[in-house]
């Protein structure tokens, strides 16, 4: 099959700041190990969950390029970039596979990683369905690989296996040792075997040759172990197949994902306590237009932290996927404030640190200095004069603006106004009916009854002596100070 002429993708360059780098493959056709890159977690995992299918041969990366190959010293794979035609609203298209290779049986696959939301948009579905139109035409087989299927414990065990698999000088004859001591299909642990060879060899030795042992079983889909359900170790048992037995295979990838699982779009409760972070937030204190994005981003962000499909609630709630991916993340991060607009993002200030120190202990004297006063005052000329003499360079003292930016910072700290106001007590942030009702440790400490006696006689008007004390009882509430009520006695 010709490629289309189409140049290659650079893969490091599209991965921006997602996770990218190499593993070692061992099933290109070479001699040797060979690098594959990567450009995302999912397509690592692909590639692994590949490296150990028995049945597979070899693979390459279809998206790349002569020149990308040349630039990171890789063979240039046959077909690279492997191009595939597909339609789009009434426009053709080129789609460029993540993986293609070759089965066991010389049949063609095709290799898709990536999350499975975004797999379900209608671009990508048209992709999809041209790759399994192609492979089908070439009796081969496509494969979608998601969060779903390339699980993480599988993943995992597989990154541990392939850490070991590099050869060693004195590892052939510790393998023909460990097969004469450990038969095909008993069951043992790694730590049981490393133990009937530990007189023979060095402890480290042996170990590293039993994990070769496994992850080369591995590979060949002769280990009996469920890599999904079990976390590999020294003690957990194993058993080795012989090379005659048929490879024991892992379920199969999808080759489509039109039909979404029954449920997928049902949010679950969230779940009890404090999903997040921090108190809860008062909107009421925002302007109408910024309390109006922050309730449309905490709605967003409570459906995906329930169970929702972000591309969906994405696409329902107005707002770009990453925004809201970006919007969850600093949510679990930092609390409710995450979703106000421009409520957890500050300029870092290029002041000196010396200056905001002089800045702030000024700030915080008794004598509430103006900004004027603060920007002309003689410590701040004394601290340009010492950092003068350290550094041996002349330094710029900062400007009014620079004083007055960092002046508005300090009055948002609660702590420093109060100090300069000599207030009693540290001011308490605003919190919703909700916050505000979860922090009381206990309803009977909601209110508090205070009672005072007072030295006053009282008469009637007609001149009858009623009381020469009286006795007040009053209701006040424990957060706020508030008579809630009072009664004469």
């Amino acid at each position: 099959m010709v490629a289309p002429a189409i140049a290659g993708i650079d893969l490091f360059k599209i991965a921006g700041r997602s996770i990218a780098g190499w593993i070692p493959s061992f099933k290109t056709g070479a001699t040797s190990h060979v690098r594959q890159p990567f450009c995302s977690q999912l397509e690592e995992r692909l590639l692994l969950w590949l490296e150990y299918h028995p049945q597979v041969a070899c693979y390459a990366r279809g998206d790349i390029g002569p020149q990308f190959a040349t630039t990171y010293r890789l063979p240039t794979p046959k077909h690279a970039p492997f191009a595939i035609g597909y339609a789009f609203e009434g426009k053709a298209h080129d789609y460029l596979p993540d993986v293609v290779g070759m089965l066991s049986s010389g049949t063609l696959f095709i290799a898709e990683a990536g999350m499975e939301d975004d797999k379900r948009g209608d671009r990508n579905l048209a992709k999809a369905e041209a790759a399994r139109r192609l492979a089908r035409l070439q009796r081969g087989v496509f494969w979608i690989g998601t969060e779903r299927t390339l699980t993480r414990q599988r993943h995992y065990n597989l990154v541990f296996l392939h850490a070991r698999r590099q050869r060693f000088p004195a590892f052939a004859e510790i393998a023909l040792a460990v097969y004469a001591l450990w038969p095909w299909g008993e069951v043992a642990s790694v730590a049981e075997v490393a133990s009937r060879l530990a007189h023979r060899w060095p402890a480290t030795l042996v170990e590293a040759a039993l994990w070769k042992v496994v992850a080369d079983a591995a590979a060949a889909g002769h280990l009996l172990v469920d890599l999904e359900r079990h976390t590999l170790d020294r003690q957990l048992p194993l058993a080795l197949l012989p090379p005659a037995a048929p490879p024991l295979v892992p379920a199969p990838l999808p080759d489509t994902l039109l039909s979404a699982p029954d449920g997928m779009e049902r949010a679950v409760p969230l779940a009890s306590g404090t999903p997040v972070p921090g108190p809860t937030f008062d909107a009421s204190t925002l302007p109408a237009q910024q309390r109006d994005h922050f309730y449309r981003n905490w709605r967003a962000v409570e459906h995906v932290l329930a169970g929702a499909p972000q591309t969906s609630v994405a696409a329902a709630s107005g707002i770009p996927r990453s925004t809201l991916g970006r919007l969850v993340r600093r949510t679990r991060a930092l609390g409710q404030i995450a979703c106000v607009p421009r409520g957890t993002y500050a300029r870092k200030t290029t002041m000196h640190p010396a200056f905001q120190e002089c800045i702030r202990r000024l700030y915080v004297l008794p004598t509430r200095l103006s900004m004027t006063a603060i920007h002309e005052h003689t410590e701040m000329r004394q601290v340009a004069a010492r950092l003068a003499a350290d550094t041996g360079q002349a330094v710029i003292l900062p400007s009014y603006d620079q004083v007055r930016r960092a002046v508005h910072r300090l009055t948002s700290e609660p702590e420093l106004v109060a100090m300069r106001e000599g207030a009693k007590a540290l001011p308490r942030m605003r919190e919703s009916p909700q916050a505000f009702a979860l922090a009381i440790p206990a309803p009977a400490l909601l209110t508090q009854v205070d009672a005072h006696a007072l030295e006053l006689y009282v008469v009637t008007p007609d001149g009858l002596a009623v009381t020469h004390r009286v006795h007040a009882a009053v209701l006040v509430c424990v957060k706020t100070a508030a008579i809630m009520g009072a009664v004469l006695a």
